[in-house]
């Protein structure tokens, strides 16, 4: 059965029950449990992970419940969290729906995993933990690459592609965005070093690409400076004031002196927000760190947020800048 077919049969069957849109809820709710009209496990790429296996790389692919033949549609790459160690693209299954019913293909990626954490909080291998960044950054870039060589098949607007992502999975989303070959070794020389090209790994394909807009759930990037020197995209920021495993301001990778330096969701805002390009942060006052539903924002409001955010984008008539903050009761 071709990709459009299935999505044909798939709309028809979607007529048959009634589907809740988002309930415009800001905080924690019900998750979503939708049949949706999803690709699965589709391989983009392979790559040794960690430990020097071979490892295949898969992705599944969301669409709207009723496509219109021959039109293309944005598309959301969404990369999931677990620090580096555990998560996959199943878990961001509820907030790819949402994307999808909100008009984008939405993809969300299996990446490699996998660092010696250790058994105490700060006792793991920080050049282990970097390779986990890097190589997260690597699969990232090729799951882009190989969307835009397939954009025919899955009906995508390649010039409107958008990440996003939760935890490090955000985190992965704006470095993949700042980060190239030309810079990646003032940040991570070993890394860079050990695993090659950060742009051209996990598949052989050479498509290009430009993203247009980040939405970030308790994300960060290595250094402000990246966004100040490079070309500034616009973004929608989610973080909980309280984080210590990725500090909403700046500091350490769960809060570890020994781990790599991030800069949180507030200072991602405020570099952006100086060079006059469309950014968003709403901020928790009350929250730690979280992500997938965690963070006192529901996978509903969040998505939604971020799907009007990247419309906007589209149609040029980006919202207005600015940050806000609440209460998890309010």
């Amino acid at each position: 059965m071709s990709f459009k077919t299935g999505i044909i049969l798939l709309s028809i069957l979607s007529c048959l029950w009634t589907i809740s849109g988002c309930s415009g809820k800001r905080h924690i709710s019900t998750p979503i449990t939708i049949d949706k009209n999803a690709i699965t496990d589709v391989v983009y790429g392979n790559n040794n992970d960690w430990k020097g296996n071979s490892t295949s790389l898969t992705m599944d692919i969301y669409s709207p419940p009723v496509m219109q033949e021959g039109k293309k549609y944005p598309l959301v790459l969404f990369i999931h969290g677990g620090g580096y160690l555990t998560g996959d693209k199943k878990s961001a299954s509820d907030k790819c729906s949402i994307l999808a019913d909100s008009g984008f293909i939405a993809v969300s990626i299996d990446y490699r995993l996998g660092w010696d954490k250790g058994t105490g909080q700060c006792n793991g291998n920080t050049y282990e933990l970097e390779n986990a960044g890097y190589r997260a950054i690597q699969d990232a870039n090729a799951a882009l690459r190989f969307l835009v060589s397939e954009a025919d098949k899955y009906s995508i607007d390649t010039n409107w592609i958008f990440l996003s992502g939760s935890s490090a999975g955000a985190i992965t989303a704006i470095c993949a965005t700042y980060l190239d070959d030309n810079n990646i070794k003032a940040y991570y020389p070993a890394s860079a070093n050990a695993l090659g090209s950060l742009v051209s790994a996990s598949n052989n394909l050479t498509n290009k690409y430009s993203i247009k807009g980040i939405s970030s759930i308790s994300g960060g990037i290595p250094d402000t400076n990246l966004i100040r020197t490079g070309k500034v995209v616009p973004a929608i920021l989610f973080h909980g004031a309280l984080d210590e495993t990725v500090p909403p301001e700046y500091g350490h990778f769960y809060s570890c002196a020994n781990y790599p330096y991030i800069s949180g969701g507030i200072s991602v805002y405020r570099t952006i927000a100086r060079k006059n390009v469309p950014v968003i942060a709403h901020i928790l006052t009350d929250a730690g760190h979280g992500h997938d539903g965690e963070s006192g924002y529901s996978d509903e409001y969040k998505m939604s947020e971020t799907a009007n955010f990247f419309h906007n984008l589209i149609q040029k008539s980006p919202q207005p800048s600015g940050i806000f903050y609440s209460t998890s009761k309010n």
